[in-house]
């Protein structure tokens, strides 16, 4: 892959440099030709289109501006050496010796692909117009707008080659937009570069140079209109992003929406989504994206030891246009050693600090205050959305667990007793039911006090719970009585982690008053749909194993399928 990428590397490179050798073989083929008698008149040209080239309308796919008037008017009026001479220099000044930030290599290119569209527009004008003369004629008109037409599609082609390694990176811009623009700006073009050369032969520079400040004018209303409209694709992507939002999402769902939408504003190589963690004292990373995107999830960054630690402390976003120049990222670990342009941004919930997101790409500058102002405020939407689901997941868990044991109560072993029923039911699958009841409770909190039974409670609850895991679901049901959901488990598996239990509970040491005490357990199991049809008769059958385990002497597990015969007294119970 790394070969691959190489090669292509080299092979843009070389089309990059041959391009620009062969525009400057054909500037220095037209320069014998130029007639330097009107030298004074090249150099107003050259101006005119310097000012074409401060106000151009500049975006990734290139840049559009009025300067192809000049450039027909040039070749009208002096022939196709002027015309590229003459556009060559007002690129080379105005993108490569005023401060526009163009790499040399992008200015060359310009300039050359500037001059290979003349040349290859001037042999289809001659093929078309032949000796057409300069007498205005339907064979001139016709050469004219062949030239006009095949200078707009080698000049598009080759910027088009430049800029194709980095298309990718620009999400709010496609191809077909480029294409929209240009076509537009070269139609309005055409017969304003006209107008210019008729205008020149009959009032001279005055005429052409009045004539220019209405295209300058309209280019200036054409750079407002492309911000706008960009301006517009990155408020869609906030609405996507508040809209998704606007979903009842969990904290994953969140933060995978917010890598998903950021692509919209900007192209990424990587990114990844700390979370604080205040148990670990630590920023855990909740999501990534990417090819790093294994590596990434589950890794912790702790704030006092990093620039990630230090932006979420500050508050404050940060952009890194090249990690190699920036000293306070040469100790940083992880992605800030293999990208080199990174977007650190905290996520700000009023005074909350939640997390960070960082992203990052291969290329230096490869990010803008743009991308960063609009990216803040997705992650300012999105840490609003993340501290209101982990208030309401604090809610729900609250009032789904048990203020003494920390398991969950009897009203969340209802609700979730109904919906491993139906799912069960739905997949064919066995549901079973452990209830279980400390042996002499009562005795406990006489002796002890019912602090120390509390206590009791809570040990046991623990045990429990990290006894069965993952298999089943632990819940107080109500006094020293508690209930285990088996989902596809079947009466005798449960009955054998029933026994299990009862194993780890009698050899356990229950802190009781500070000496370890032996605590016993009673547990009776039930099933469906061997013992019962529904989540209430289930729980009465295995409420009745119980029963039937203590009168048999506590301290056992008793199957409701054991159960042979209950007593009178039992019936009446259980009809209460």
């Amino acid at each position: 892959m790394r070969d691959l990428k190489g090669m292509r590397r080299f092979t843009h490179l070389a089309c990059t440099w041959l391009i620009t050798g062969l525009g400057v073989w054909g500037l220095a083929r037209f320069f014998s030709s130029l007639d330097l008698d009107y030298g004074r008149h090249y150099l107003v040209f050259v101006a005119l289109g310097v000012a074409a080239g401060w106000l151009a309308v500049n975006f990734p796919h290139g840049q559009l501006s009025g300067g192809f008037a000049l450039v027909l008017a040039a070749y009208i009026l002096f022939g196709a050496p002027a015309a590229a001479w003459t556009g060559a220099l007002a690129t080379l000044f105005s993108q490569g010796f005023l401060p526009r930030g163009d790499p040399l290599r992008t200015v060359f290119y310009n300039a050359a692909q500037h001059v290979l569209a003349v040349i290859a527009g001037n042999f289809v004008f001659l093929r078309v117009a032949g000796a057409a003369g300069s007498r205005i004629s339907p064979g001139l008109a016709a050469g004219l707008l062949a030239f006009s037409g095949t200078y707009f599609v080698v000049n598009h082609l080759l910027v088009s080659l430049y800029v194709a390694p980095r298309r990718s990176h620009h999400p709010l811009l496609g191809w077909w937009d480029a294409f929209r623009w240009d076509g537009l700006t070269c139609l309005f073009s055409i017969p304003t570069g006209m107008l210019m050369a008729f205008l020149y032969r009959e009032a001279g520079l005055s005429g052409l140079v009045l004539l220019f400040l209405p295209v300058l004018v309209v280019q200036f209303v054409l750079r407002l209109y492309v911000h706008m409209e960009l301006a517009n694709r990155e408020l869609l992507a906030l609405y996507h992003v508040a809209r998704g939002l606007g979903q009842r999402l969990d904290v994953q769902a969140i933060l995978d929406l917010v890598l998903k939408e950021t692509r919209r504003v900007v192209s990424y190589h990587s990114a990844v989504i700390y979370l604080w963690s205040a148990d670990g004292r630590c920023l855990e990373a909740r999501a990534a994206a990417g090819p790093f995107r294994e590596k990434l999830c589950g890794s912790v960054v702790f704030p006092e030891e990093s620039f990630t630690g230090w932006v979420l402390e500050s508050g404050e976003p940060e952009i890194v246009y090249d990690v190699r120049e920036e000293p306070r990222l040469r100790q940083e670990p992880g992605l800030f050693q293999v990208l080199r342009s990174l977007m650190v941004i905290p996520l700000l919930a009023d005074t909350r600090k939640l997390g960070v997101l960082v992203i990052g790409d291969k290329r230096p500058f490869a990010f803008y205050e743009n991308h960063l102002h609009t990216i803040s405020v997705i992650c300012g939407q999105a840490a609003v959305a993340i501290a209101n689901t982990i208030l309401m997941e604090r809610l729900v868990e609250s009032a789904n667990t048990d203020g003494l044991t920390g398991i969950y109560n009897h009203r969340y072993f209802t609700y979730r007793a109904d919906l491993e029923y139906r799912r069960t039911r739905e997949a064919g699958l066995p549901l079973a039911l452990i209830m279980l009841d400390v042996d002499n409770f009562k005795l406990i909190n006489d002796r002890f006090g019912h602090v120390a039974g509390d206590a009791v409670l809570v040990e046991l609850a623990g045990l429990l719970r990290d006894a069965v895991g993952e298999a089943g679901v632990v819940c107080r049901y109500g006094g020293e009585e508690f209930a285990v959901l088996l989902p596809g488990c079947d009466a005798a598996r449960a009955g054998a982690l029933a026994g299990e239990l009862r194993r780890l509970v009698r050899e356990h040491q229950f802190a009781v008053e500070g000496m370890p005490r032996q605590v016993r357990i009673s547990l009776g199991v039930a099933s469906c749909p061997r013992d019962a049809l529904d989540v209430t008769t289930l729980v009465q059958r295995a409420d009745q194993a119980l029963y039937g385990a203590k009168k048999a002497g506590k301290d056992r597990v008793v199957l409701y399928e054991q159960l042979v015969e209950l007593p009178r007294e039992w019936e009446v119970r259980n009809e209460k």
